[in-house]
């Protein structure tokens, strides 16, 4: 028995799947940023990178495309499930409190069980 079998597996910062999703109104963008690629909030008068504690810095908006783009929590489930199409969510007490679950009304939400030691959750199964 395979844990995955039937499963497709994507992941959400592959270009492709980046280029296939929905636009939305609020995300985060890849811009490079001293020698290295950070993710900032996009907000017209510029792109907010949070420095540490109460410290953000604003980059200049620069030219980017939809593969640059990562959703903010509230318009993640929109722009995932535009690619995807699940008919499932599992979510934990977290994201229970904040889906729009409006966002997808033909998807089953599913409680994840509640894992008291997480450290130690983990299956054989490897991807």
């Amino acid at each position: 028995m395979s844990l995955l079998e039937g499963v497709t597996v994507v992941r959400s910062s592959d270009p492709a799947f980046r280029a296939a999703a929905c636009d939305i109104p609020d995300f985060y963008v890849d811009v490079p940023y001293e020698n290295e690629i950070v993710r900032a909030r996009f907000t017209p008068g510029g792109l907010l990178l949070h420095g540490g504690g109460d410290s953000v810095i604003t980059l200049p908006v620069s030219p980017f495309t939809k593969e640059h783009v990562s959703p903010a929590r509230d318009t993640r489930l929109r722009w995932m499930n535009s690619v995807i199409h699940c008919t499932h969510y599992v979510a934990g007490a977290g994201e229970q409190e904040y889906l729009n679950k409006q966002d997808a009304p033909d998807v089953s939400f599913v409680n994840r069980d509640a894992i008291e030691r997480s450290d130690e959750a983990w299956t054989e199964e490897s991807l």
